[in-house]
This record gives C-alpha cells, structure tokens and sequence, in this order.
C-alpha cells in the first residue's frame, strides 16, 4: 500500500524539526553592559597653560583605562581653599569612585597633585617640579600613579566588612577597578624589597671561619671564628638606623706554621676581639656590600723550641687593636647569609718574635684578617 504524498511530507517536517532547533543561534543577551566607573576631575587654576594641560592629558590617561571621567567646574562657591572638601563634594556629586585635581604651587615651579579615593577613603598629596615640555605629562602619569597608590589596599576592604567608624561616604571597589588594580597589586606582592628585612637586621650570630696574615712573615694561620650582631632595620627596631649594625667578633686561637731560625723554631698562637660597627648597603638584591671599623685587643702567644744548650721558653704580647673590613654578604633565606670580608688590623705595642735575638716575624704592622661565615638572624 503506498502512502499518500501529504502523509510524507508531515514525516519529514517532524524529523527536522530538533535539528533546525539545535542549530539556530543562541538568542543575544539582553543583560546590558556594566557601565564603566567615574573619575571627577575638577577644574582647578584653569588659566594656567600647564595646569590645563596637565588636566587634559590626566583625562585621556584615565579615559585609556576604561574609566568615565568628568569634568567639574571649579567650586560654585569660588572657594578651594578647603581642597580636600571640594573634593569629596565632587566625587560624591557624580557619583565617581575617585576625584583629582592638580595646582600650580606658590612657589611656581612645582605642581601639586589632590587625589580623594572613596574606596579608601584616603587623601594623598604629591608635590611635582614642573619643568620642560615634557611637564604635563609627567603630572598627568605621576596623578595615576597617585591614585594607584592609594588604591592598593582596596582589595583589602573589598574583602573585610567596614568598620563601625567608617564614613557612610565609602563605596563598594568597582568590578573595573579590581581589574584596573590587579596588575599593581601583583607587582607589590612580588616586590618585597622594601619591606625585606636588612642583612644585620635584629639580632644575628655568625660562625665561620678566619684567616691571619702579618706583613711581617706571621702566617698564614687559620682558626675559628665567632660573631654576635645586633642591627637596625625592619626586623631590629629603631634602636639603630636601617643598615647600620653593632658586632662583637671574636677569632682564634689561630695556629700558624712555627717560625724557624738558626737557633731553632718559634710555634705562634693569635687570638683577637673587636667591637666593631658595620654597614651593610642594601641593594634589593641577593648580594649586598658590607663595610666596618672597630677597635679591640690582640693576643700573640708564642713557645720557643731551641737547640741545645738555650732552653725552651713561652711568651705573650697583648695589644690594642684597630680594624677597618669591607666585603659582602650573599643572602641564602631570609634569615640566612654567607658573609665574606677582608680585615686589615694594626696593633699597638706591635708583636715582635725573636729567638735568642734573632728576629722572625711581627705582627699587627698590619696583620691581613680574612672571615667567611654564616650569619642567621634570630
């Protein structure tokens, strides 16, 4: 039996259907595009060519950020006197998340730079020379930048319930804005350099060891070597400036080769303790320059072993000792660091060796003092 032509076509129309269905285009949103936030920038010593510009060049920098800004007259009651007010009127006025404005200073050749953040509900001033053709420009980037700074702890508040002191003028951080910040914030956080504790920060031990050498033939010897420091800085208070440290070193004893003569061989121990002050300079980076001087006590022992007939006999010589190193210290943590440097030391009365009048070596005229150690900040 064959099926009439309509029945067909009804069966083929059923078929498709789903398909034409499943390959139709989504149909567009129609949840409208979030508007983008505003910067109020008020117009402030409009007269001044610079002033002007600086303005119009802070708008389009803005305005490449993806931000609306609007322009406010100067205050309708022609007083801005009261600039941080004026201000806050404008950015509450628009409805904008920030407000600025630039000033030509009395002085004339610097620019002073107003940015009032209701995010942080912070107010930051920065005094800009003003100078050459590229001055506006500078105004303009060193204004966003401005208004970063401020703008770095938003994150914060955008995550923390606002306090019950807070202002009712505070807003909420805009979606934009996050974004806008997002770079800055990962720049700090990965920048720790500023707020890195410094090399001899707080209080350290360092143990390592020492290397003597006299230019009047002791050495070379070698020994132990100890150091305890205490330094200013993030981590050490403000006892001390940042950078600038006390240290108590002690070396030794240090044994040296014994000294041989026509009449036998001299064996030389040497200790020494300075009390020294240290500057280590801060580079940012993992190695930093060190430089100290200091003043102590430096002890030579010696126990003479003569031929026959002259018998065998000891002596010592201590003297007041100064010091001047310089060398550097390579951070391994950021409680650890190797430190290497070089001493040159001078002693007084100087150390003479001799034996039965002979004369085989000095010391302190000056004696060469090498360190290597491992400083751990506690």
């Amino acid at each position: 039996m064959r099926a009439s032509p309509l029945l067909t076509w009804l069966l083929l129309a059923a078929a498709l259907a789903p398909a034409q269905a499943a390959a139709a285009p989504p149909a567009p949103s129609q949840e409208p595009a979030a508007a983008a936030s505003r910067v109020a920038i008020v117009e402030a010593d409009a007269d001044d060519p610079l002033v002007r510009e600086a303005a119009t060049r802070l708008r389009a920098e803005l305005g490449a950020a993806g931000f609306e800004v609007v322009s406010v007259p100067k205050a309708r009651d022609g007083d801005m006197r009261d600039v941080r007010a004026a201000l806050e009127r404008a950015a509450r006025d628009e409805g904008a998340f920030a407000a600025a404005a630039i000033f030509r200073s009395r002085a004339g050749a610097t620019a002073d730079l107003w940015i009032v953040d209701r995010v942080t509900q912070k107010t930051v001033v920065r005094t800009v020379e003003v100078a050459g053709a590229a001055a506006p420009s500078v105004m303009a980037v060193r204004a966003v930048e401005l208004l970063q700074a401020s703008l770095l702890e938003a994150n914060l508040l955008a995550s923390r319930p606002p306090p019950g002191g807070a202002a009712a003028d505070s807003v909420a951080v805009p979606d934009d804005v996050r974004r806008w910040m997002a770079p800055v914030r990962r720049q700090a956080a990965a920048d720790p350099a500023a707020e890195r504790p410094g090399l001899l920060a707080g209080i350290g031990v360092e143990a390592g060891l020492t290397a003597l050498q006299s230019a009047g033939g002791i050495g070379p010897a070698l020994g132990p070597a100890l150091r305890l420091s205490y330094g200013g800085g993030a981590a050490g208070g403000g006892v001390l400036p940042a950078g600038l440290a006390a240290r108590l070193t002690f070396a030794g004893p240090t044994l040296a080769p014994a000294l041989e003569g026509a009449l036998g061989t001299v064996s030389v121990r040497q200790e020494m303790a300075l009390l020294e002050a240290v500057w280590a300079l801060e580079t940012g980076g993992a190695v930093s320059p060190v430089l100290s001087a200091g003043v102590g006590g430096f002890h030579l022992f010696v126990s003479g072993d003569p031929r026959p007939p002259l018998r065998s006999a000891t002596g010592e010589v201590w003297s007041v000792a100064a010091a001047l190193g310089a060398g550097a210290g390579l951070r391994v943590t950021e409680r650890a660091a190797l430190l290497l440097d070089a001493h040159a030391i001078f002693a007084e009365p100087r150390a003479v060796v001799t034996l039965g009048g002979e004369r085989l070596g000095t010391a302190g005229r000056p004696t060469f003092a090498g360190f290597l150690g491992l400083l751990v900040r506690l």
